[in-house]
């Protein structure tokens, strides 16, 4: 009876650890990137990566004064912390809605002349996979993206640019976001193709496909230009 006794416990034992381990730590797959957001400062970056991916290859960058660093370090440690502590109660704020079964993975609906809705206007054409840059009604490039995959499609609608940060960590999924560029409430975001914790990043030749878990994926280099130019409440169109 002993046995039984100990085999059952040890059971309980294993079943509870597994349970944890899927519902704490491996995604839940029918979860956006930006749900479970952790802003990243550039050093915390390089410690973690062994380099900064916040840097495009095609750009000259040039650092603070070395008088300068501390306090620059400082004060995005600050900022970090204002916007993780707004991204969380954003998420809480998403989770208890889904929970509720009230959410609808929809935006206001999209107006006839949407294109002079504001000065600057980021569009997102999911039949054709590019996102489009809009300014004073005039359309001034466009660059393949890949958006959600059938089973978590991209919202469509309008929204607009909710928070930037520079490096966003999905914690659910371990992945660096860098540029990120939150548009819903519910999690989904801009940013440049993600990187692994291994420091592999995902494939270019993922852009024009839609394989991402809602978010919208720009190349390396496009994503910055597209963050430097946007800025929060910038309107975001989404449609197919």
């Amino acid at each position: 009876m002993k046995k039984i006794i100990g085999f059952l416990g040890l059971a309980f034992l294993f079943l509870s650890g597994g349970f944890y381990i899927f519902y704490f730590y491996l995604p839940r797959l029918e979860e956006p990137e930006g749900l479970s957001i952790e802003v990243k400062t550039e050093r915390q970056v390089k410690e973690e990566l062994g380099f900064s991916p916040i840097v495009s290859p095609s750009q000259t960058v040039f650092l603070p004064e070395p008088q300068d660093t501390a306090a620059l370090e400082q004060q995005q440690e600050k900022e970090a912390e204002d916007l993780q502590a707004v991204l969380d109660q954003e998420a809480e704020a998403a989770r208890r809605a889904r929970k509720s079964g009230k959410v609808k993975y929809a935006g206001a609906p999209i107006p006839a002349n949407w294109q002079t809705m504001a000065q600057k206007v980021i569009e997102i054409n999911l039949s054709r996979q590019v996102l489009s840059r809009w300014e004073n009604g005039q359309k001034i490039d466009e660059n393949k993206v890949s958006t959600g995959k059938k089973s978590m499609p991209t919202p469509t609608g309008v929204f607009q640019i909710r928070n930037k940060t520079q490096v966003a960590y999905s914690r659910k999924y371990r992945l660096y976001m860098p540029y990120w560029m939150a548009f819903t409430p519910w999690g989904h975001g801009i940013h440049e193709l993600p990187i692994f914790r291994s420091g592999k990043r995902e494939g270019a030749n993922h852009l024009g496909k839609p394989v991402s878990h809602g978010c919208v994926r720009l190349g390396v280099g496009t994503a910055q230009i597209v963050y430097n130019w946007a800025s929060v409440g910038t309107p975001v169109v989404v449609h197919y």
